[in-house]
């Protein structure tokens, strides 16, 4: 199975730009969003779509996302030294995780 980011652009540009330039035209921000729930999810792939309902005759328009492991080796490093970043920061005002939203 596959996972699936939809995106739903505030204006019609950016999904012709989307309808037209496919892959490439996805950005940097929701690329890595998609390769991470990759990692999270350990899925191989991942549809990326985006809907416009103002476009009538074709209103969504999908691409499939290959997992990049470039991407999976950068969160095998960062994410880790973020939740030790995060248990840091939380240890310094008297909490561990998930103490602080009693």
């Amino acid at each position: 199975g596959r996972g699936l980011e939809l995106k739903c652009p505030f204006t019609s540009r950016d999904f012709m730009k989307f309808r037209l330039g496919g892959f490439e035209a996805i950005k940097s921000a929701y690329m890595a969003q998609v390769q991470f729930s990759m990692w999270v999810t350990g899925k191989d792939a991942w549809y990326f779509a985006n809907y416009d309902p103002r476009m009538k005759r074709e209103g969504i328009h999908h691409v499939v996302v290959e997992r990049d492991e470039k991407y999976m080796s950068d969160f095998n490093e960062m994410v880790p030294e973020f939740i030790s970043k995060m248990d840091e920061s939380l240890a310094e005002i008297g909490f561990t995780f998930g103490e602080q939203w009693k």
